[in-house]
């Protein structure tokens, strides 16, 4: 048996480990994963990636909750360093999804229910999460005197039912236009 990690080194190898794993999940998807792989890689034995984890979900749960928090943080500050509309905030979020869903194994996975836990409303941590979002996003617009008819919640909503949509642009086939169209006349009908 090993000696036991201190707090530092603890933080650094659950670091590494979600680097390695981030990276391994874009290239080789959920299915394809594999924890040995990654336990070498990062330089653990398999006992200790499950002092960290319990299991590939919770790892990848984890590193889509970072995503997201990372991707927020980002439209934060593009909203306000460049004084995005609501209008451009949505356009911009659908381009970004769609980006990300036809060029990252990471967001396409067989395993899709996790990505849309994190963005959908029924799950009440996630519908809290998404909620303290908006408001941010809603300030700061609020700030620079745009008003918003739509409640958080149907904002909350929409972001949601968009991520949707561009996580199953495939099993919707050609009627993903449509559906786009409808939801982003929807959206910006009152902004």
């Amino acid at each position: 048996m090993g000696r036991p990690y201190t707090e530092e080194e603890r933080a650094e190898i659950k670091e590494r480990i979600k680097e390695v794993a981030s990276a391994m999940f874009i290239r080789q998807g959920y299915k394809d994963f594999r924890i040995q792989q990654l336990t070498k890689q990062v330089g653990i034995s398999l006992g200790g990636f499950y002092t960290f984890y319990k299991d590939k979900e919770a790892l990848y749960e984890e590193i889509l909750r970072d995503e997201k928090n990372r991707i927020r943080m980002k439209i934060l500050k593009i909203i306000e360093e460049e004084n995005q509309t609501p209008k451009y905030f949505f356009a911009d979020l659908a381009n970004v999804l769609l980006d990300k869903t036809n060029t990252n194994k990471f967001y396409t996975n067989e395993y899709s229910n996790l990505l849309e836990n994190l963005v959908w409303n029924d799950n009440p941590i996630t519908a809290e999460d998404n909620l303290y979002f908006i408001k941010q996003v809603r300030k700061i617009w609020a700030d620079k005197g745009i008003k918003i008819s739509a409640s958080d919640e149907e904002l909350a909503s929409a972001v949601a039912i968009l991520a949707l949509l561009c996580t199953h642009k495939d099993k919707i086939g050609v009627g993903f236009d449509l559906w786009y169209k409808a939801i982003e006349k929807m959206i910006l009908a009152d902004l």
